[in-house]
């Protein structure tokens, strides 16, 4: 048994295919099938299930993945501290929640290529279910989401809550509302939100549908400025961060609903792989910055 099969092992893994790991290690395909047999040779066991796709480990092969996974973190934290002085570098793949707005993930990338010019950064904005699939699956390394209060983390990942944050209803300036209102009264109106996979739509419709009220999706969209212009136009009410009604440049076209009967709390998560290893500091970057970004607005 050897580093270099371990590496291999893992990156399929990771990557959920040998092509993606041949790709990765900048090998053939045939190179690194041939170094997982070595392993597997050396265990005596398949780590792989080959009739999945993706490829999918075996009981033993997700033992050896919990054991290998460490052990190369140490010895690319090695070669960063004698290589590189201790300066994070390689490949960082980090994602957050759409819920936070579509330039939220602006922040945190200005910070890490400032502050790890020598880290390749991958980032994406996606719903925060679909993030925490990745994180399970492996493709990504640091994510932050949003979950209702009351829900965690899974436990596989190291967790931190950085905030709570209210989501408010919002309409046109020009819509006549009673101020406070009820979920009653704005049950009249359609919804302009994000689609299916927003934990605050769905929280809303189930709210509603629990008081025997109608939900009327107007328009689903992603993207909360053409939501905000839609919303603006009268075509109906929206769900929000305030920080996000706050920086648009349509917020003095729209106004926050007071609902006295009804209201809507997320926790904004920070999780990340437990093998961070040398990534650490630039976790903490994307922790920072977001924390930072919350506070401001």
């Amino acid at each position: 048994m050897n580093l270099i099969d371990l590496e291999a092992f893992v990156s399929v893994v990771d990557r959920g295919s040998i092509v993606a790991a041949a790709a990765h290690l900048h090998l053939t395909q045939s190179a690194v099938t041939r170094r997982i047999q070595n392993l597997e040779d050396a265990l005596g066991t398949p780590l792989l299930d080959r009739q999945t796709r993706p490829l999918q480990s075996t009981r033993a092969g997700q033992e050896t993945y919990e054991f290998a996974k460490p052990v190369l973190s140490s010895v690319n934290d090695l070669k960063t501290g004698i290589m590189h002085g201790g300066e994070p570098s390689g490949e960082f793949r980090f994602g957050m929640s759409r819920a936070l707005g579509d330039l939220a993930i602006d922040s945190p990338i200005r910070c890490l290529r400032a502050d790890f010019p020598k880290v390749r950064i991958q980032a994406f904005v996606q719903w925060s279910a679909v993030l925490l699939e990745r994180l399970a699956n492996r493709t990504l390394d640091c994510a932050v989401v949003l979950l209702p209060e009351g829900s965690t983390p899974p436990a596989s990942v190291v967790s931190e809550c950085l905030e709570t944050v209210p989501m408010t209803i919002v309409a046109a300036k020009t819509k006549r509302l009673s101020q406070p209102s009820t979920l009653e009264e704005l049950a009249s109106n359609a919804w302009v939100l994000n689609p299916h996979g927003c934990g605050s739509r769905q929280s809303l419709e189930a709210a509603l549908l629990q008081r025997g009220l109608p939900f009327v999706s107007a328009v689903e969209a992603e993207g909360y400025e053409l939501q905000l212009s839609l919303i603006s136009d009268g075509v109906g009410l929206g769900l929000v961060m305030p920080q996000v009604l706050r920086s648009s440049v349509l917020r003095k076209h729209i106004k926050p609903v007071n609902v006295k009967n009804f209201s809507l709390t997320q926790n904004v998560w920070l999780l990340h792989s437990r093998h961070i290893g040398r990534l650490a500091p630039a976790v903490r970057c994307v922790r920072d910055a977001v924390r930072q970004q919350l506070r401001t607005h």
